[in-house]
């Protein structure tokens, strides 16, 4: 993957945080969906509170996963 360092996007130099949580809105906009499909919302207390947890989770799945490979 793309490890720890700063990456040159268009001379640009992005973190590699930021490209994860690009990466990290896009798996839970599909994991929304699923669950929309499933419906899951009718067992859900705060849908603002399981939407911003997952984005969470999954960002930080996606950094440590960087983490990992880059040791």
């Amino acid at each position: 993957m793309i490890g720890l360092r700063a990456v040159d996007v268009l001379g640009l130099f992005v973190e590699p945080a930021v490209i994860c949580l690009l990466a990290a809105l896009v798996i839970t906009w599909g994991l929304r969906w699923i669950l929309d499909w499933i419906g899951i919302n009718h067992l859900v207390w705060n849908r603002a509170l399981l939407d911003f947890s997952l984005l969470t989770a999954v960002t930080a799945l996606l950094i440590l996963s960087l983490r990992i490979q880059g040791s």
